[in-house]
């Protein structure tokens, strides 16, 4: 062990020396993290929380440049020493060190403008519910819990040492088309989570709310935390911070009886560690065995598909794959989907990143990219990504953030990330176009949100769909759901 990773830190070295194709990431790295710590000092003033006199924006600054997700990493690179590093053992240690002076000496991470006593308002207890309903805390999961700063590690491990599954390039395994069978004739039951792989008492309480419906299947649209690291025994674990998550934080809480019958999509954060985790570790699990060692599905029901989707492979790093990305017709997801000639008002899509900025203030290009694949838009699609529980109206219009015109469709848009990360009550939300939104608030003193899931049951007759139910849970006492829809 140790002779292996001594030869993996000359290696490292001898990368950081003569360059690599970390470079383009590099420069962009301090220009993100300066965006993104602003973000976070904007808001620490706006809530009347930030002590001394008010910082100048950094150069060129765009808050879409940036997210307060990251708001505290400028921060941590430029303090180590505030960095808990007890997990690292003395090789990682050297490892993040060397690291952290090729960043700063080659002048790539500007100083922080956050000084000690703005921070101690976080490591004293303090917390901020964001506008998007993030919880701005240190609590286990939270946006400055110090576990995303070591995902973030391991996506810079990732692109040192290329450890991308499939050398990078989207695997060409063909996806499976399966036909749903339920427990009762004509119909199926799906339970829908997001954002769920946290290893935490909130998704195990949710997984128990699924398992007392007895869905015929369950569906998880991805994220694994921290980063969805493989187990240290696969090709790539060695070489990762915190290695295992993706067996410990996801397949070992998974509910029994679901082998077969259980879906994982790929995710930003699984992306951090190169989707390794998730095609070795999940994949190679016989829960969900169903997916034939592809990240992409088109399950079949009463003449309808239900079309899985990988919106992570061919994102990038350079915004940490918070944007989801389908491909082009040069790769192999588009191609695939456009060969399935599927109608597309009979089609239901899920995929790990939202079509739209939760606050419908703007169109992302996966939406874009979806309707030419599927030449119209969805009649439904779910993702998570946000951690909130959101239905959208229908019709819906959307702004567009570029030249092009007002997004309105009649797709039943859906976001359901609230399976186990805190998150609280989101203003952004507030006069938008949303039928429901999660709000059923935890017992005081807590500002945060219980956590939940979907639930949808189809039925055909004849081989025809005839029958589309949607049911929004939590993990509250209520048996009922929060909200229900009849889609079809």
């Amino acid at each position: 062990m140790e002779s292996n990773l001594k030869s993996q830190l000359e290696l490292l070295e001898k990368q950081l020396q003569q360059g690599s194709a970390l470079n383009s990431i590099f420069d962009s790295l301090g220009e993100f993290l300066s965006n993104s710590e602003y973000q976070l000092i904007l808001y620490m003033i706006e809530k009347k929380v930030w002590a001394g006199a008010n910082p100048p924006p950094p150069p060129g600054f765009k808050p879409d440049k940036g997210s307060v997700d990251f708001g505290l990493f400028l921060y941590w690179f430029n303090n180590p020493s505030q960095l808990n590093l007890s997990q690292f053992d003395p090789w990682k240690r050297v490892v993040f060190d060397l690291l952290l002076f090729y960043l700063i000496d080659n002048k790539y991470l500007p100083a922080t403008q956050i000084t000690t006593i703005n921070y101690g308002f976080f490591t004293s207890g303090g917390e901020l519910i964001y506008s998007d309903g993030s919880v701005l805390s240190t609590e286990q999961y939270a946006n400055y819990d110090q576990g995303w700063f070591v995902a973030f590690l391991n996506l810079l491990i990732t692109n040192l040492h290329g450890l991308w599954y499939n050398d990078g390039k989207f695997p060409t395994t063909t996806p499976p088309q399966i036909n749903l069978v339920g427990a009762q004739p004509n119909t199926v039951t799906i339970a829908i989570l997001g954002d769920c792989g946290a290893g935490n008492a909130a998704s195990d309480a949710v997984f128990t709310s699924i398992k007392g419906l007895k869905p015929d299947y369950l569906l998880h649209v991805g994220d694994v935390y921290y980063g969805g690291t493989p187990q240290e025994s696969q090709p790539t674990g060695d070489k990762y911070f915190a290695p295992g998550e993706e067996m410990e934080n996801l397949i070992k809480r998974w509910p029994t009886g679901y082998n077969g019958k259980s879906f994982t999509l790929n995710s930003n954060h699984e992306m951090y560690s190169g989707a390794n985790g998730l095609f070795y570790d999940a994949y190679g699990s016989p829960i969900f065995s169903a997916h034939q060692n592809a990240s992409c599905f088109a399950l079949k029901f009463g003449g309808w598909t239900l079309l899985g989707l990988d919106s992570a492979f061919n994102g990038t790093s350079l915004d940490a794959f918070m944007s989801g990305n389908l491909g082009d017709t040069s790769d192999f997801q588009v191609p695939w989907i456009q060969g399935l000639r599927l109608d597309p008002n009979k089609t239901i899509v899920f995929t790990h990143h939202n079509g739209f900025a939760d606050d419908c203030s703007s169109v992302a290009d996966l939406w874009g990219q979806l309707n030419h694949a599927l030449k119209g838009d969805p009649f439904a699609w779910y993702w998570g990504h946000v951690h909130n529980g959101i239905v959208y109206d229908r019709p819906i219009s959307i702004p567009s953030n570029t030249a092009k015109p007002v997004l309105t469709t009649n797709t039943y848009a859906r976001c359901l990330g609230h399976a186990a990360l805190p998150y609280g009550p989101a203003s952004s939300l507030n006069g938008q176009p949303i039928a429901y939104k999660a709000n059923n608030l935890q017992p005081t003193p807590s500002k945060q949100l219980y956590n939940g899931f979907a639930l949808l049951t189809l039925t055909q007759q004849n081989g025809v769909m005839t029958g589309i139910q949607e049911a929004f849970y939590d993990v509250s006492n209520q048996p009922q759901p929060v909200y229900q829809k009849t889609l079809l």
